[in-house]
């Protein structure tokens, strides 16, 4: 569970102003990025493949130089400052730890390259250690360690030098699925027990969202937004957003019917028809986006007391253990996916052409303007 703090008096420990990167020619690598992240925060950089947020980390770190913009660590401004300079550390994907060294020597090897006494390295490795759980194995090689082992060596490796801001490269892709979720708990009670900054870069929603105090989503080079997690889920900004996000069912609409007595805004989607929505804020007329979660759609053999319901028939659906998902389509030609937990034990009673009446609350109901 992640630590809840109150809004920070201090100023953040990182500030991206205007940072771009470019490569050559065409669309630049990272494009005109703002960010602030406050001390002790534990922030992810989230998006697909190719959207700037390794390259944006790589710039933190001092491995790339931006093209344009300021970067500034803890007050100061590192254009210039080489990676060894900076308050920061970095842990690579693939760990990067040396084969042919001991545990304690791999921790050690940045102490004793800035010529820390023998006696003060051998008490911050220790503590290092300690933190990641790895005491004992002082004496090991990687080899004759596992994933998650080695992942640790690395995250000792960085924290002996004690940085202000600890930056992570996909630090879980490289572990199997159960190992994997099982480190996200102890980077977070880690972060927790360090007290410094923690960002790293993931392409894993479920990584970000259980992990990270807020996360900022890129798509081609820019951020689209930046939320706590709770936030970004629910109340994303736009349609990449929503899409990006978990699972979601995503329409075209019209604004063009107004509002009702209620004052919400009535969208026409087609093959749905007039949908009412709670949404306050002023619209364009014309093309807007719509969205429902499938967790938030409920399925019934009898029609519902209900705003929006629909009669659908189900065309599919995959079992996950704890639930089902069922890929449905309405008498209007409109395809939903709904989520069901699996909460009895058995087959799942559902067949292939079972019509269902599908319904989803008013407030539930996402509207994307962008």
């Amino acid at each position: 569970m992640k630590e809840v703090r109150g809004a920070s008096t201090e100023p953040p420990i990182v500030e991206i102003r205007g940072v771009t990167k470019r490569f050559g020619a065409g669309r630049p690598a990272v494009d005109s990025v703002d960010l602030e992240i406050p001390r002790g925060e534990l922030f992810a950089l989230l998006g697909p493949s190719g959207c700037g947020k390794t390259t944006l980390l790589r710039m933190l770190a001092g491995f790339e130089t931006p093209t344009a913009g300021e970067i500034r660590i803890d007050g100061a401004d590192v254009a210039g400052v080489p990676p060894n300079r900076r308050p920061v550390n970095m842990v690579f994907q693939s760990y990067a730890v040396f084969p042919h060294m001991s545990v304690f020597d791999n921790v050690a090897y940045g102490l004793k390259v800035t010529g820390a006494p023998v006696a003060e390295r051998r008490e911050r490795v220790r503590e290092a250690l300690g933190l990641v759980r790895l005491d004992g194995l002082e004496a090991r090689k990687p080899d004759q360690l596992s994933g998650g082992q080695r992942q640790r060596v690395a995250l000792a490796r960085a924290l002996v030098k004690r940085p202000r801001v600890l930056l992570l490269d996909e630090p879980l892709s490289a572990l199997d699925a159960k190992l994997r979720e099982a480190m996200r708990l102890e980077l977070v009670n880690l972060r927790i027990a360090v007290g410094i900054t923690f960002v790293f870069v993931t392409h894993d929603q479920d990584e970000a969202l259980s992990m990270a105090d807020r996360i900022a989503v890129m798509e081609h080079g820019r951020v689209r937004q930046v939320a706590d997690p709770a936030a970004l889920y629910e109340y994303p900004s736009c349609r990449f957003v929503a899409d990006f996000i978990g699972k979601v069912n995503l329409f075209e609409a019209s604004a063009s019917a107004g509002r009702d007595r209620e004052g919400r805004l009535v969208l026409e989607v087609p093959g749905l028809g007039a949908l009412p929505v709670p949404h306050p804020e002023p619209v364009q007329q014309g093309e807007i986006g719509l969205a429902v979660r499938p967790e938030k759609l409920r399925l019934g053999e009898s029609r519902p007391d209900a705003e929006i319901v629909f009669e659908a028939t189900v065309e599919d659906f995959a079992y996950y253990g704890s639930e089902t998902r069922l890929f449905l389509v309405t008498e209007g030609g409109v395809r939903l996916s709904a989520t069901v937990p699996n909460t009895d034990r058995g087959p799942v009673r559902i067949e292939r052409g079972a019509r269902r009446f599908v319904s989803w609350a008013p407030a539930d109901t996402l509207v994307l303007t962008e």
